[in-house]
């Protein structure tokens, strides 16, 4: 049998799920109180924006955009993104009002619009024409124009298509394409016509009559002027209030200043320079301007005219910062630069994968490359000494020898035995020798030098003159006899030359062989530098029968052969 809830009868034996059942209740009242002051105020706002009131109220605007990122249909969402961005364009911020502009087109689902979708895309991508046409980016603003009139034409609004198509002729003005601009302008002035339009239609003309005057068709150009001035939206109200309508005084002076009627030109020019704040209007002003005193010849004018028509392009040009179009244009090709920049992470992280990988492998490489090269190096090494070591005792061997054989030959009994063995000895040593020097011809200096740089004298010899001492007559005894065992073939060459050279002489020219500087040799002599360079200018002379400098005997005297004749 069917029994009817009593709550009365719950609450009494459960209070607390009565409890919970009264905070659910609560909560679900205040959602639908919430939701629908969230919708009123969108409404609100909504009503605001169509008035023309200037929305500044950010702190509304976001939180009217977070409810309904999360509650919202998806056209509320749309609605709510697009007056945040109304606010932030009366605002006067530009790239986060583009920003929003863009949130609210990505939430339109295009591929099923309905005509309330359609209309909501063609406000959003007329805002964003006008944005980024105001900061002189005309090729963005021609693709935002050009979206809104398609959204627009798909939504059925016979009235507002035109306007976004109008709106396209400012663009190719300013690339400098007059005819696509009169093209575009005289299209739209039908379309308004078709729907009965006529305001509208001869609000358009003041710019075609521009367009006309360029192309000196003068009599259309008067007929539009003619349209414009008095039977379009222009009025005295609207004329006084803001400066775009007074382009009228422009368009009338280029007209007048076309068909010869200079003074006329001139009266309009002035009118528009001293009613218009408008740097745009400026700098149409002044280039006509100059232009009509150019024509009358007035030189004055014209410089004074053509200046100011120069700075006001340049004032014109500086009213755009750099960072703010940029900005700007990177947000209005978001899309594009977002899939762009997912890629170039993507690019970017493979690329440090790669040149992570090649790092590690030339660090490798370079690692095995310098352990190789130190194992060379001292293979190398350790073959060059094993090299001089046996090249250094032969040579040793061989004067030894050679000294033996003198003796023996100047003995008053000869041992000829002795004799051939010392030979035969001698002619094995000159063997080893040119066999290791024609083998290992890549070596310089198969001579003694460098062994005479390590012998202990010339060791001594170096420290003693790096202390600023004299070295001793045994210490240069010594080194004459260590020159004499190493440098055979140099002494020789210098004992052979007509001059006999005393011992000092003689200790002189063995260090400059083993490259002592001159500061060094005058240490250890214990000579002044002055008498030094002269002894060497005089054994120049009388060793060698060459005058030259000091310098001159050094070198001469490094190129003398340390190596024994075999």
């Amino acid at each position: 049998m069917f029994v009817p809830l009593h709550l009365p009868m719950i609450t009494q034996r459960y209070p607390f799920l009565a409890l919970c059942l009264a905070l659910a209740l609560a909560s679900v009242v205040a959602c639908s109180n919430s939701g629908e002051e969230m919708r009123r105020q969108l409404n609100e706002l909504q009503a605001r924006n169509q008035a023309d009131s200037v929305l500044s109220d950010t702190a509304t605007a976001m939180a009217l955009t977070t409810y309904f990122d999360d509650n919202g249909t998806q056209n509320e969402r749309l609605e709510a993104h697009y007056l945040l961005a109304r606010t932030w364009t009366d605002l006067g911020q530009a790239p986060r009002a583009l920003e929003e502009y863009q949130n609210a087109a990505a939430l339109a689902d295009t591929t099923n619009l309905d005509s309330l979708g359609n209309h909501w895309l063609s406000r959003i991508y007329g805002h964003m024409g006008e944005l980024l046409f105001l900061h002189e980016l005309p090729y963005n603003a021609l693709h935002a124009y050009q979206n809104a009139y398609r959204y627009s034409e798909m939504a059925g609004e016979v009235h507002d298509a035109p306007c976004f198509y109008a709106a396209q002729s400012e663009c190719y003005f300013d690339f400098s394409m007059p005819d696509s601009a009169a093209y575009i302008i005289e299209s739209a002035i039908n379309m308004f016509l078709l729907c009965g339009d006529t305001l509208s239609a001869n609000t358009y003309m003041g710019p075609l009559s521009y367009l006309l005057v360029q192309n000196k068709e003068y009599s259309r150009a008067k007929e539009c002027l003619e349209k414009y001035e008095f039977h379009s939206y222009l009025n005295a109200q609207t004329l006084l209030q803001s400066d775009d309508w007074k382009l009228l005084y422009v368009y009338k002076g280029f007209y007048y200043k076309g068909i010869n009627q200079c003074d006329s030109a001139l009266f309009y020019y002035n009118k528009s320079l001293y009613a218009s704040e408008n740097i745009n209007n400026k700098v149409l002003t002044y280039r006509g301007l100059y232009q009509t005193y150019a024509m009358i010849n007035q030189r004055d004018s014209v410089s004074k005219y053509a200046v100011l028509y120069g700075e006001a392009c340049n004032e014109s040009n500086k009213q755009s910062l750099s960072s703010a179009l940029l900005s700007m244009h990177h947000l209005y090709d978001y899309n594009h630069y977002k899939t762009t920049a997912q890629q170039k992470t993507i690019e970017a992280s493979n690329a440090n994968l790669r040149l992570s990988v090649i790092i590690l492998i030339s660090t490798v490489l370079l690692a095995v490359l310098i352990v190789v090269l130190i194992y060379f190096w001292n293979h190398h090494k350790m073959f060059r000494l094993r090299l001089y070591n046996k090249y250094s005792t032969d040579i040793l061997g061989y004067i030894a020898t050679k000294e033996k054989l003198h003796r023996l030959e100047n003995q008053y009994a000869v041992n000829e035995h002795l004799v051939m063995q010392a030979k035969e000895d001698l002619k094995l040593f000159r063997d080893s020798i040119t066999q290791t020097q024609l083998q290992y011809g890549d070596i310089n200096g198969w001579g003694m030098a460098d062994y005479v740089q390590k012998s202990m004298i010339v060791t001594t010899l170096r420290t003693k003159s790096r202390k600023g001492q004299a070295a001793t007559e045994q210490e240069l005894q010594e080194l004459r006899r260590t020159a004499g065992l190493y440098l055979p073939r140099f002494l020789e060459i210098l004992q052979s030359l007509d001059y006999p050279l005393q011992k000092r002489d003689l200790s002189i020219c063995i260090l400059i062989k083993i490259k002592f500087s001159p500061s060094e040799i005058c240490t250890l002599i214990q000579i002044s530098s002055q008498a030094l360079s002269n002894l060497r200018k005089r054994l120049l002379k009388r060793l060698f029968n060459v005058d030259g400098s000091s310098i001159l005997f050094d070198e001469m005297i490094q190129e003398l052969s340390d190596e024994d004749s075999l």
